[in-house]
């Protein structure tokens, strides 16, 4: 297990070819480049062998069915509404958007794909999957990447603030809870975050400083006078994910995550969740890049993911959807 990053594999040495990830990679095994490697060089896999074209795989139907009428089917007038509104003209031959999002919107992102490419009758976007720290690196360094949706708003602010967002185009889109996970074999069923400087506990899992979910955990172990107790156990990880897929292959014994990863990723047991008093609100926000080449359908994307057949996906996948009053 790496403890330094959550990137599966190295981007390509011609440097211009863009490796982007397909979507439908296994989630467990994300492509995410580390933050030392050049940040223009994204890993999406390209699928034409010319190095100087970026024909991105398009995104694979969600595993998973969306509802009896689905968001295809029951969502698609409203979501081709909104995207009426925000485009008055799409380009005959419109590229995929290309979205760097919070690892831990792999799963609901995918599945809500394909509909917002068939109203607006255009590629479904390709994703950046990786820590929130990691990508706004990227984009503050060029990468290519149309829209960003993190999972702090210190990733988010620090773009705004440098005038690298359209304004006005920031919002938010969801919300999440941390939960307390140990392996589902476990017998530590009745641990608590208070119980995590025992003498049975060698190893905790953590985002590290790129990673939102580890800025929350390390608050919720401040709000219960932990972190120097603990801090000789803490194993940081470059995205939540890794935290969870460490659980839950027993390579540590507890760890902090999303209560969505924690219903995504087998073999894990949630003990215990955090207070919303003992760490800042998490908050997913999504906002257009300033560099996008199509910010438009990249506008258009972002108004699909505040719907009312979003806030259902992302319910399903464990995330809690916001009230109209929350979303910026």
């Amino acid at each position: 297990m790496q403890a330094s990053n959550e990137s599966g594999s190295q981007a390509s040495s011609n440097p211009k070819r863009l490796n982007v990830m397909p979507t439908h990679t296994n989630p467990k095994r994300l492509n995410v480049m580390p933050t030392h490697t050049n940040p223009k060089r994204l890993n999406v896999m390209p699928t034409h062998t010319n190095p100087k074209r970026l024909n991105v795989m398009p995104t694979h139907p969600p595993s998973r069915p969306l509802g009896p009428s689905g968001v295809a089917n029951g969502g698609m007038a409203c979501i081709a509404y909104l995207c009426f509104l925000a485009v008055a003209a799409v380009p005959a031959e419109a590229k995929p958007l290309l979205v760097g999002a919070a690892v831990s919107l792999t799963e609901p992102l995918q599945a809500l794909a394909p509909s917002f490419a068939a109203a607006l009758k255009v590629p479904a976007p390709s994703f950046n999957f990786a820590a929130s720290g990691v990508l706004q690196q990227q984009i503050q360094k060029g990468a290519p990447i149309d829209v960003f949706v993190s999972a702090g708003d210190k990733q988010m602010d620090r773009l705004e603030k440098a005038g690298l967002l359209v304004a006005g185009s920031r919002r938010v889109i969801a919300g999440n809870q941390l939960v307390l996970v140990v392996p589902s074999r476990s017998p530590l069923h009745s641990l608590r975050f208070q119980g995590l400087d025992s003498m049975a506990i060698r190893r905790i899992a953590i985002g590290d400083s790129s990673v939102p979910a580890g800025d929350y955990g390390r608050q919720t172990l401040a709000y219960y006078g932990l972190s120097e107790a603990v801090k000789a156990k803490l194993v940081p990880l470059g995205s939540v994910r890794a935290v969870a897929n460490a659980v839950a292959a027993g390579d540590v014994d507890a760890g902090i995550v999303y209560k969505s990863d924690a219903q995504t990723v087998p073999n894990l047991r949630i003990v215990a969740g955090a207070p919303e008093a003992s760490h800042t609100p998490i908050r997913y926000s999504a906002a257009v890049i300033a560099a996008s080449r199509q910010p438009n359908v990249a506008s258009a994307y972002l108004g699909s993911l505040t719907t009312a057949q979003a806030s259902q996906v992302f319910r399903r996948y464990g995330l809690l959807p916001l009230p109209a009053a929350a979303k910026r």
